[in-house]
């Protein structure tokens, strides 16, 4: 008996190991909810850190960067429209390839500086960066899983009302809170929620 699939309504014929291969990985998928925060998932091609799960939602940090180091924006420290605004919108897209845009939970960002100006407002994204207040929240498992790379963060550390509009918050290799210009490069590491019961790999 002959094994066949369809890619591209292309009929391509299969091995019976091949066929036991996918089989075999298929078995080994498990549902989102099935994992603990601090776990690591497969998804696709990228590995996600649990962060948390709530109400049938997962919530997930990527392990490491996405793509190459970006400038946090082109005229100041306000993520909404920003160059790392822009990565993360990009990376939600590729996600939704994967699991598909029904699946990626829409959250909301707080702009709120960290001098406490709540100038930038909110946000809702698909995917983004987390803020100094998530970073504070989830710093036992992120200390765990820090690249050792510097990486940005949402949140300003003031805006022009106090007459500093260019620092942002990022993370140094050690996990220390820090600030760098708005025009310095950085790592993006895209955070999202997704339903919990898709499936994913360990």
């Amino acid at each position: 008996m002959k094994n066949y699939i369809y890619i591209n309504n292309q009929k391509i014929e299969l091995t019976d190991e091949q066929v036991k291969q996918i089989i075999g990985t298929y078995n080994q998928r498990k549902q989102l909810s099935e994992y603990a925060a601090g776990d690591i998932v497969k998804i696709g091609g990228f590995e996600m850190v649990v962060l948390e799960q709530s109400d049938g939602q997962t919530a997930l940090i990527l392990k490491g960067m996405y793509g190459e180091d970006t400038e946090f924006g082109e005229k100041n420290n306000n993520y909404d429209g920003s160059c790392v605004d822009e990565k993360c919108q990009q990376f939600a897209q590729e996600l939704a390839e994967i699991v598909g845009w029904e699946n990626i939970v829409l959250h909301k960002v707080d702009l709120t500086s960290d001098d406490g100006l709540k100038d930038y407002g909110v946000v809702e994204r698909r995917a983004s960066l987390i803020t100094a207040d998530m970073y504070r929240k989830f710093v036992e498992i992120l200390d765990t899983v820090n690249p050792k790379t510097w990486w940005w963060l949402a949140t300003a550390h003031s805006t022009k009302r106090h007459e500093n509009d260019a620092w942002v918050k990022c993370v140094s290799p050690s996990g220390c809170v820090s600030n760098n210009y708005y025009y310095d490069v950085n790592g993006v590491r895209p955070f999202c929620i997704l339903k919990s019961t898709i499936f994913v790999s360990e």
